[in-house]
């Protein structure tokens, strides 16, 4: 769905802003732009719509170099999520979010049925936010309706630059929540920017962790974690290791080293099949027991005990062989 190769630019005073960037995003895939201020991650993302022309490399988007495609035209099939939100002051909740649709002459019933979909998804109950101006709804809600004017035209690509770092940590918690369980997520491709470790290992399939321009790995969270491609890699998830860790290993990468017996019954909620190391400890924390996984049509019953068990098994496993790998 989208390519770079071999991408450079360099600021006005000469100085590189991204060095012989190369990646490709798989259609339905979220990969996240990781890295500190001045890695290059937004300079890379805004390349992609055309903001920011390269100097040199090709960027493709569905198949065909962004320069062959007309701005306009890209840019209507891109959605778009700033920090700021962006929204228009003089608009309403459902203008801004029908600003793209009216753009491409959709009806106005079929804009209106819309707007009102996506501001049910998002927590934005139309009989009260339907007619409001952004100034009177909280951060949280604004980023909502921004993220609802980038879905509204229902695009296949979708760009976001640090889309939840201008909210407080609980509502940025809240949001980010929301937008993991949106299924209108699912089927499009995304790149988000971000210097949110935690975030991008919540939110991205893969991770291309850049700096000073350049890249340094790309790969999945577990790939970064435990199979490092240098120095600066190991270094920059240090901090956060442990937490890291239980965030990308999923109870399907553990799941032989579980208990085999299974049970009849439950008594809580059970785990998707996704679900990781974290979610499991969250779920006994908050309900004080044991929880429940599926696997081969059997209930099994994880207690803490073993879940962390298993868990230093894998890694245990990772490191002896050197390398990510799942166990089967």
């Amino acid at each position: 769905m989208i390519k770079l190769e071999r991408v450079n630019k360099s600021f006005q005073n000469g100085k590189p802003a991204v060095s012989d960037v190369s990646f490709e995003v798989n259609t339905g895939e979220t990969l996240v732009l990781l890295g500190t201020s001045g890695s290059g991650k937004t300079t890379t993302l805004r390349m992609i719509n055309r903001l920011i022309a390269p100097d040199s490399g090709k960027i493709y988007v569905n198949g065909e170099a962004v320069t062959n495609q007309e701005t306009t035209s890209l840019r209507r099939n891109i959605g778009y999520v700033l920090q700021d939100n962006g929204l228009f002051p003089h608009y309403t909740v459902a203008e801004n979010i029908g600003i793209v649709p009216s753009l491409l002459k959709w009806d106005k019933k079929r804009i209106e049925e819309r707007t009102r979909t996506l501001m049910e998804k998002l927590h934005l109950p139309p009989t009260e936010y339907y007619h409001a101006y952004p100034q009177q709804l909280s951060g949280g809600q604004q980023q909502r309706v921004g993220l609802a004017r980038a879905l509204a035209a229902d695009p296949p690509v979708l760009l976001m630059d640090e889309p939840f770092g201008a909210l407080d940590p609980v509502t940025r918690a809240s949001v980010r929540k929301e937008f993991r369980s949106l299924d209108e997520i699912s089927n499009k491709t995304v790149i988000m920017v971000t210097h949110d470790v935690q975030e991008a290992f919540q939110l991205g399939d893969r991770i291309c962790l850049m700096d000073k321009g350049t890249i340094q790995q790309t790969g999945t969270p577990a790939e970064l974690l435990f199979a490092p491609a240098n120095d600066f890699v190991i270094h920059f998830f240090q901090e956060q290791r442990l937490l890291l860790e239980l965030n990308a290993v999923k109870l399907s990468d553990i799941r032989t080293l579980l208990p085999t017996d299974h049970v009849t019954e439950k008594g809580s909620p059970i785990l998707p099949e996704d679900a990781s190391c974290w979610d499991a400890l969250e779920q006994m924390t908050t309900l004080s027991k044991p929880v429940y996984y599926s696997f081969d049509g059997k209930l099994i019953r994880i207690d803490s005990a073993a879940l962390m068990q298993a868990f230093t098994q894998y890694k245990q496993t990772i490191s002896s062989n050197g390398r990510s790998t799942r166990l089967s």
